[in-house]
């Protein structure tokens, strides 16, 4: 019997067992692509469109498959898959007869889509968070490039990618972008997705409820493990136990691990050296703060995704008014609330006046900070005293602080030269605005001063009316 004939008999025998829906959408698509003798036994290679139809076949036909190639046979038979794009071409025809699909079958593209979307939903990840949605420029292409890599080929390049950097600068949205891509090629692989704060959550919760095997299963089967926010397990030593074995669960089997923190490995307070040593031994790179290119590209994505008509020049006011990236969303969200209650279009007037508007509103917010309150925060986050800010030393240790209240000062409360010059023990005004301008240009070339800076702020407005 050749492979032809076989293959017919095999297809003829499944249409009279399965139901014409069943077998229009898994066995109609396949095709036999070798037939070979080994061992007393027939090896049969079946081509399938995709790897989510190999693997619903694996799961629900193959030994059916088996059964009646042995029975054409008479023979033991072993059924391998492969994946062959579009495996039949199928046009309008007899259902069965090989040579097309009837009223029965379905696309097997939107069944793929849907099963990546429903996976996609089922690990948690935002609809939003894709590569196609991430605008590159120089300040994060190389964590894209990483990234892209991690979601090309899991655990075969780099085992390990760690990214850091501020808040809101495309951290999660990289991470989710990478367990989007994989679930894109395959629905069905074993994707976990959380923040440092949920694994803590869940493991509390798990000894709390005698469910730990449970937890441990979810973890450490799978095969790619993408963690946002890892600095929060720093300083929980049964969080930090846990999550070491998952890690080593999944490295072992050669899975992918991706972490987001807001800081480098050494940073991250707590953190206990073996896991230490095994963060730092990954792939490590830095996002920045983006620019001003960077923000119109967001701005305009966003926009997209939103439906909303937004001019290149009105974005690009926009843009360079607003340095935090999440806070662009929620200008472009206003914009687009002005133009529907005031049914204008979109002009860079408008723009400016919101722009104004919200700079108002973020100037009554700031003038609850006092100047007494940076400067003690700015000591206590560089382990100094107040005297020490205001007092006359020049040691590098305390100067550079000195010059981040200056700025903070300046920027923050939007004091006088001569108001922070009394504030930090009577300094002329020419101190004040060089310690000013060294910091804003130490911003665009040190990565740990920007961690400073944007730590420090949080802070701030954390703790915004306390003295």
């Amino acid at each position: 019997m050749n492979n032809e004939s076989l293959w017919s008999a095999v297809r003829s025998e499944l249409e009279l067992n399965l139901s014409p829906g069943n077998f229009a959408t898994w066995i109609a698509p396949l095709a036999l692509l070798s037939l070979k003798e080994s061992g007393g036994k027939s090896i049969l290679t079946i081509a399938c469109p995709s790897v989510f139809h190999k693997n619903q076949i694996s799961e629900r036909y193959l030994g059916q498959i088996a059964a009646v190639a042995e029975k054409a046979l008479k023979k033991k038979c072993e059924i391998k898959l492969a994946v062959k794009q579009r495996a039949v071409k199928q046009k309008k025809g007899r259902r069965g007869s090989g040579e097309g699909e009837d009223l029965f079958s379905v696309d097997i593209a939107k069944m793929e889509r849907e099963a990546y979307l429903e996976a996609a939903a089922r690990v948690g990840l935002s609809a939003a968070l894709t590569f196609k949605n991430f605008a590159v420029s120089g300040s994060n292409e190389v964590a894209h490039a990483a990234a892209r890599t991690a979601a090309k080929s899991p655990g075969q390049v780099y085992r390990l990618v760690f990214v850091y950097g501020g808040v809101g600068v495309g951290k999660t949205h990289l991470m989710q972008a990478v367990g989007h891509e994989i679930l894109a090629k395959n629905p069905d692989a074993a994707v976990v997705y959380c923040t440092g704060e949920e694994f803590t959550n869940e493991i509390i919760e798990a000894i709390r409820n005698k469910t730990t095997a449970n937890f441990r299963h979810k973890y450490r089967q799978a095969r790619v493990l993408l963690l946002d926010d890892v600095q929060f397990i720093g300083g929980k030593e049964t969080v930090q136990e846990e999550f070491f074995h998952t890690f080593n669960a999944v490295h072992k089997e050669g899975g992918q691990v991706v972490l987001t923190s807001d800081r480098l490995p050494n940073e991250i307070a707590g953190l206990e050296d073996r896991l230490r040593s095994r963060f730092e031994g990954g792939l490590t790179v830095d996002i920045q703060p983006p620019g001003f290119e960077l923000r119109t590209a967001i701005l305009l994505i966003k926009a997209q995704q939103l439906n909303m008509e937004l001019p290149m020049r009105v974005a690009q006011v926009v843009a360079a008014n607003v340095e935090s990236t999440r806070k662009l969303e929620g200008v472009l969200l206003r914009l687009s609330g002005e133009q529907v209650a005031k049914k204008e279009a979109l002009t860079e007037e408008l723009a400016m006046a919101l722009l104004n508007k919200i700079n108002g509103e973020t100037v009554r917010l700031k003038s609850r900070v006092t100047a007494t309150q940076v400067v003690r925060l700015v000591a206590e986050y560089y382990q100094l005293k107040t005297t020490d800010i205001r007092g006359e030393r020049r040691l590098k240790t305390v100067a550079l602080p000195r010059q981040v209240v200056m700025y903070l000062l300046r920027k923050e409360l939007r004091l006088s030269l001569k108001e922070v010059g009394r504030v930090l023990g009577g300094r002329d005004h020419s101190t004040v605005l060089h310690g000013q301008e060294k910091v804003s240009r130490l911003l665009s070339e040190s990565e740990d001063l920007r961690l400073d800076v944007i730590n420090i702020r949080k802070q701030i407005y954390q703790n915004r009316g306390k003295v």
